[in-house]
């Protein structure tokens, strides 16, 4: 009960503009002179919250005086924590006064409390649409200019050999990844889970999108056909082009992301953990993949379908067991389960890799099946002969398949492992 008063006055008192965190709280009570908060990280406080240990009198008088409480409230929070009253006479007949009405009125106490566990255990207020935006336009910026900014530099210098174009992809990739790394480490204390989970999604999406961009680069023949537009064949305008589109997909299926997360708790309280998240994941991956179907080839349908499918497990996984008050029962197997079906993942990753290496005619067989037809272009006007093709095709596939699944065991497969002993601890 005291755990869930604690988190009810923090998540009331908001600090320029947002909910306090619990790292944030320690910080207002450091500012506010209140010395015993210095040697205190968010760890404790989230015991305390979630009821694992009982807090000590001095962090409830302190936290308290930081928070200006009443001092009636501080003397209740001391009673439920199983500490002696205040010491003063009106603080003391205040709380005996308090104890004597909570011991007379039992059932109307019960009800209190599960009122109050229904108000603590929502999330933080959800943001509106311009704000999920702006965060993910925060995301897209830097490998949105870049894309476009050493593409078109790349066009006019006429630089369009196999190593320049394999660099450009891997160094947008690189970017992507790098931003969302240093976001995480030097974000402030009052960054919320979700805005790295929304940042993780939007990367997710930039970077499983943009591994066609790696055959493009060794085949000049990018899926969406932007290639056969023009004289823009044997350029680098085809890739530049794919990388724009990429990212409006990324940033658009992340916005959707961002403000079903939020709704989907804030509508939902009480509602399965696991069936939130679903509705929160699926939406945004079949938007993508809805233009995937409409504007590609087959071998990139059957493609992503297997990649947004993993993506959709692990996205699931990780919002479900982000949301509060979620903790695992058997922790140890949730961990040994997460670590074998990120290994199978590879496995199985390895095996297809193999598999389209050794038979290219498949591949090529579903790239000329899509849904808008496009005009012919000889492998003469790309640079180089149909046996030429057919190498590039398999070291393109092959570079495709690496770096998608490199990206998802350890990006996406790293932070689904922490996710499950956060959830655990």
């Amino acid at each position: 009960m005291v755990g869930r008063l604690i988190r009810s006055y923090r998540t009331d008192t908001r600090l320029n503009g947002r909910v306090l965190s619990q790292e944030g709280l320690l910080d207002l009570m450091v500012e506010r002179g209140e010395d015993y908060a210095v040697g205190l990280d968010r760890s404790s406080v989230s015991h305390w919250e979630r009821g694992a240990r009982l807090a000590p009198r001095e962090f409830l008088e302190a936290f308290g005086r930081a928070l200006d409480l009443p001092q009636r409230e501080i003397g209740l929070m001391l009673i439920l924590a199983g500490h002696d009253a205040p010491r003063d006479d009106e603080g003391r007949d205040a709380m005996l006064a308090a104890a004597h009405s909570i011991g007379s009125q039992v059932e109307s106490m019960q009800r209190d409390v599960r009122s109050l566990m229904d108000f603590t255990t929502t999330l933080e207020p959800s943001a509106d649409a311009w704000a999920a935006l702006k965060g993910t336009l925060r995301n897209a910026a830097l490998p949105g200019v870049y894309a476009l900014a050493v593409g078109l530099v790349l066009n006019a210098m006429g630089l369009n050999g196999t190593a320049v174009l394999l660099a450009y992809a891997l160094v947008a990739a690189s970017i992507a990844i790098g931003q969302w790394v240093l976001q995480w480490f030097k974000s402030t204390r009052d960054t919320s889970a979700q805005e790295h989970v929304t940042g993780l999604f939007f990367i997710s999406l930039f970077i499983t999108l943009n591994s066609s961009v790696l055959i493009g680069a060794v085949t000049k023949a990018d899926h969406f056909g932007f290639y056969t537009l023009g004289s823009f064949a044997n350029t680098p305008i085809p890739l530049v082009l794919t990388m724009v589109a990429n990212l409006a997909l990324s940033l658009t299926g992340s916005v959707i992301f961002s403000l079903l997360q939020n709704n989907q708790y804030r509508m939902n309280r009480g509602g399965n953990a696991f069936t939130r998240a679903v509705f929160t994941t699926l939406p945004p991956i079949l938007f993508v993949y809805v233009n995937i179907i409409v504007f590609t080839n087959m071998g990139a349908w059957i493609y992503f379908m297997i990649v947004f499918g993993v993506m959709f497990g692990a996205f699931t996984a990780v919002v479900a067991l982000s949301s509060p008050g979620q903790k695992l029962a058997d922790d140890g197997f949730a961990l040994k389960a997460t670590v074998v079906a990120i290994m199978l993942l590879g496995s199985f990753g390895a095996a297809g890799l193999l598999a389209v290496y050794l038979e290219p005619d498949m591949v090529m067989s579903a790239a000329n099946f899509r849904i808008v037809p496009l005009r012919e272009v000889s492998h003469a006007e790309l640079g180089y002969t149909a046996e030429q093709g057919v190498e590039r095709l398999r070291l393109g596939l092959m570079l495709m398949s690496l770096a998608t699944i490199v990206y998802l065991v350890v990006v996406v497969g790293g932070y689904l492992i922490m996710t499950v002993r956060r959830a655990s601890s």
